[in-house]
């Protein structure tokens, strides 16, 4: 018991790690992630959400150990807990709010960016307790048929949504966790639910619907996003800022570097220090215009067409256009008396749920304040928005 620690989680409680585990929380890429934001900037909106990566790393490694020692397999327990803590060191500044950058600029996301911990002293750390490097990046890029890092119902999001609930004061984010994992189990290596289970995977899904519109899309963390992202674009472009560089800095690097650059960028990073954002000169959803269109579409390009319209700089005019997020927990396994079948053809809750998950999309277009009614107008004239008089929904941007 000496080699092991207790560390208290607000969320979870007293956790214990072991030997190995303390020693990769110690690696200098575990440790940059406490100065990762979890949620970008989401405390423009909820003031308490300023927790980090590393104490969701710490989350999903206590999850991820509960799961895992349903194996009969050492070796794939030690790979879990590993990959567990390493499955974020890939993200750059602000979580996910850079992850657009990487994409478009790197062609990865942060996932595959766990590569890297090929060349870092996490490799050690792993060699010196017999655990490949390899096995624990299969683990987390999804690879792995052990699907409890990245898989239908996975300890990574039970731990952000919980923990998330915690941090912004939402309760939508709340579900028995505990006894989703209770009930979930291995099946050679691919894991299963009981039909026990049910009820507590529903939980997870309705909390999941809550929480996407509530706080990881609120259209004031999004505008935030978007400015930041259109900031470090132009610093890319323009200014020959190397986009590796990201995987290296936290958010007080990256916040530092835009202040002290001048016009546009610099401006940004004042307007976000002051949470003088962008406003919604549109903001409609799949009842106002097409999705699938939409989705086709480069935001770059309308952005230069509704600028052009609107007689506006093209710096003032951001089109969001947001992913159609996949419900990958209907995918999940359940044991019934006909035999295992997935969690969308044994619950009817869930299947409500995938019918009404697209309302939660929305389109936004921003600007600064006083050009939003010029921009708006253009707006809808690009995405062939019907104009309407009265508003249709309380959320709805309309001109």
């Amino acid at each position: 018991m000496n080699n092991r620690k207790l560390i208290r989680d607000p969320v979870h409680g007293y956790l214990e790690l072991n030997e190995f585990t303390v020693s990769l929380l110690d690696s200098p890429p575990v440790q940059r992630l406490r100065r990762i934001k979890q949620l970008g900037f989401s405390n423009l909106v909820y003031p308490g959400a300023n927790h980090t990566r590393f104490e969701h790393s710490l989350g999903v490694m206590y999850l991820a150990s509960l799961l895992a020692e349903k194996l009969d397999d050492e070796k794939m327990v030690d790979e879990i807990r590993a990959a567990s803590l390493l499955h974020d060191v890939g993200h750059p500044p602000f979580s996910h709010v850079s992850e657009g950058l990487l994409k478009r600029f790197l062609g990865k996301k942060h996932e595959e960016l766990t590569l890297a911990i090929k060349k870092t002293p996490v490799k050690d750390v792993l060699q010196a307790h017999g655990v490949r490097a390899n096995k624990v990046i299969k683990h987390i890029v999804g690879e792995s048929k052990v699907g409890v890092i990245h898989g239908d119902l996975d300890v990574d999001r039970m731990d952000y949504l919980v923990r998330d609930s915690y941090y912004t004061g939402v309760a939508y984010g709340l579900f028995d966790h505990l006894r989703l994992i209770k009930k979930m189990r291995f099946m050679g290596h691919e894991i299963v639910l009981e039909h026990e289970g049910i009820k507590a995977a529903e939980s997870m899904l309705v909390s999941r619907f809550f929480m996407y519109p509530t706080v990881y899309f609120h259209h004031v963390s999004r505008i935030a996003r978007k400015m930041y992202e259109r900031a470090m674009k132009f610093c890319i472009v323009e200014r020959d800022f190397d986009p590796y560089l990201l995987l290296s800095m936290d958010d007080s690097d990256v916040m530092v570097y835009l202040r002290h650059q001048e016009g546009f960028p610099g401006e940004i990073a004042r307007m976000l220090d002051e949470r003088r954002l962008y406003k919604r000169a549109l903001y409609v959803g799949p009842e106002r215009v097409d999705i699938s269109w939409c989705q086709k579409q480069d935001p770059e390009k309308l952005e230069e067409e509704i600028a052009e319209m609107a007689g506006v700089d093209v710096d003032k005019v951001i089109v969001d256009i947001p992913p159609v997020e996949r419900v990958r927990e209907l995918e999940a396994k359940v044991i019934t008396s006909e035999g295992v079948k997935k969690l969308e053809n044994v619950s009817g809750i869930v299947n409500q749920l995938k019918a009404f998950e697209i309302e939660n999309w929305k389109l936004g277009v921003y600007s600064p304040k006083e050009i939003v009614e010029v921009v708006g107008k253009a707006s809808i004239k690009s995405f062939n928005v019907e104009k309407r008089k009265k508003q249709y929904r309380l959320d709805e941007v309309i001109i």
